[in-house]
This record gives C-alpha cells, structure tokens and sequence, in this order.
C-alpha cells in the first residue's frame, strides 16, 4: 500500500484514527443490555472488545496485560492501546511501521464490525 503524507500522518495512519473515533463512538452508545448480547464468535459484544483489547496489546503493547476494567472504561481502553499501538509504530523502520498500522487498522474494523 503507497503511503500519502499530509504533513506528518500517512493515510494508513489517518485510517486508523478514523477507527479510533468510530470505535469509540460505537463503544460508548452501547448500552449494558447490548454489551451483554451475543456478538459471534464472542459470547456477548464486552467479550468481543476484551477480546479485542488483548489482540490490541499483543500487536502495539508488547503483549502487556490489559486490566479488566468496568464497562465505563472499555472505550477509554480501546482509545489508549490503539493509540499507543500506532506511536509505538513510528519507533519502526518503514516496512514494520507500515504492517503495525495496518494490522492494527484491521483489527480495529474486525471489532466495529462485530459490533454493529
């Protein structure tokens, strides 16, 4: 994938800032009766973003434990590792930066997706 700048930010990482406020958003809108609904192949959709939240760690945080917090957080923690995620990117030569964003972005999409 060719990367355009706009000044310092590459689509792909713009991309994956759009998934951020879009998860958030999502996240944030579901309510405790809709956290608890199932969200295949999650048991329910606060499965399916724990679930998540640990694949968010082991691809940007180095795998680090990812604390199960209330409900009231589970956006703030999508927000943070995927954030982290895509700064941690920019320590990474050009090809590494380029597959953590992406990896990260598909990730991200798999997650608004199964919570739709």
């Amino acid at each position: 994938m060719a990367e355009v700048y706009y000044g310092s930010m590459t689509t792909a990482a713009a991309e994956l800032e759009t998934e951020v406020r879009r998860l958030r958003i999502r996240i944030i809108s579901l309510t405790t009766a809709q956290l608890d609904e199932a969200a295949p192949p999650a048991h329910s959709r606060r499965a399916a973003i724990r679930e998540a939240l640990t694949e968010f760690s082991q691809i940007g945080s180095d795998s680090r434990p990812v604390p199960a917090l209330g409900d009231q957080n589970l956006a703030d923690q999508v927000v943070v590792l995927l954030e982290h995620g895509q700064r941690s990117a920019q320590t990474l030569p050009e090809p590494d930066r380029e597959n953590r964003i992406d990896t990260l972005t598909e990730a991200a999409v798999r997650l608004r997706r199964t919570l739709a």
